[in-house]
């Protein structure tokens, strides 16, 4: 793409498409910028107060798992605490995972689960050297199969601001939280060592989660999103977290494709005659 014919002006949807990550880590921009990435970006590192931050991939549909560890060798601070679990984007990055109606929790003190900043007694906290799995379960039912593709955001332009490119999309907080509707069948399981917690909800609202960690103070988690689980489930069916890359490239692609057929423009009509050039002798 040459960047310099399109300085300062929008660039048409159909010459970019959404960057898609081969692995499934945590975002360098979905987060909180107080949070401290390790360089493989499967470790974060907490500084003062709550905040949150969230995988690059999240999940629609079907049932999926992924793994804490809370680092051995370094202790959680007596004032130090962790929320893990599952977010949406209009989750709140700069509040405790729980705090609002977009995200679900399971907090290290107390083993309390957290949604809307309601916590309720779930099972025995975590700690250092522990390692916990997080379950989520989002039945089809009868909903239709392009819902659950994503958006290709070909129908916004790029604007080139300082060297970057951004597209500009509203934010619909208010909005998605009046639509939200509950998944019926849907659960959140957590594990604790391999033990299964119990079921900490049911039929969870709608939507796409995402694997989501929110620290208080210094403590520092590792996240595992597979194939391989030190505590993988038994009694579930599941597909690893790390295997949302592979299949998001391929929903993002048909959702690219789709797009391009439903606004490319009407074929150029034939001529009335065609002339054929004669036969050499």
């Amino acid at each position: 793409m040459d960047m310099e014919f399109w300085a300062g002006k929008p660039i048409p949807g159909d010459l970019y498409r959404v960057k898609l990550h081969k692995e499934v880590l945590l975002s360098m921009n979905d987060r909180a910028p107080q949070l401290k990435l390790s360089d493989d970006r499967l470790s974060v590192t907490g500084e003062k107060g709550y905040c949150m931050l969230r995988a690059t991939h999240g999940v629609l549909k079907g049932n999926w798992y992924f793994e804490v560890r809370i680092l051995a060798t370094v202790d959680l601070p007596p004032d130090s605490a962790t929320r893990i679990g599952w977010s949406q984007l209009y989750g709140n990055l700069q509040a405790p995972l729980g705090y609002d109606k977009f995200s679900y929790s399971w907090r290290s003190k107390k083993g309390t689960r957290f949604h809307e900043s309601k916590g309720k007694h779930y099972s025995d906290g975590y700690s250092s050297g522990d390692v916990i799995g997080f379950f989520i379960s989002l039945p089809l039912n009868n909903r239709r199969p392009a819902e659950f593709l994503p958006p290709t955001f070909k129908d916004k332009a790029l604007i080139k601001f300082k060297n970057h490119l951004y597209f500009e999309e509203k934010d619909l907080v208010d909005k998605a939280e009046k639509n939200l509707k509950p998944l019926l069948g849907s659960q959140i399981k957590f594990f604790k060592n391999g033990v299964c917690q119990g079921v900490a909800w049911q039929d969870i609202h709608e939507g796409t989660y995402y694997p989501a960690v929110s620290v208080f103070k210094n403590a520092t988690v590792t996240l595992n999103f597979g194939p391989d689980f030190k505590y993988p489930p038994t009694d579930e069916d599941f597909q690893p977290m790390s295997f949302k890359a592979m299949e998001f490239a391929v929903e993002q692609s048909l959702s690219d494709l789709l797009y391009l057929v439903d606004s490319q423009e009407r074929p150029v009509p034939l001529p009335e005659k065609i002339l054929i050039p004669p036969k050499r002798k």
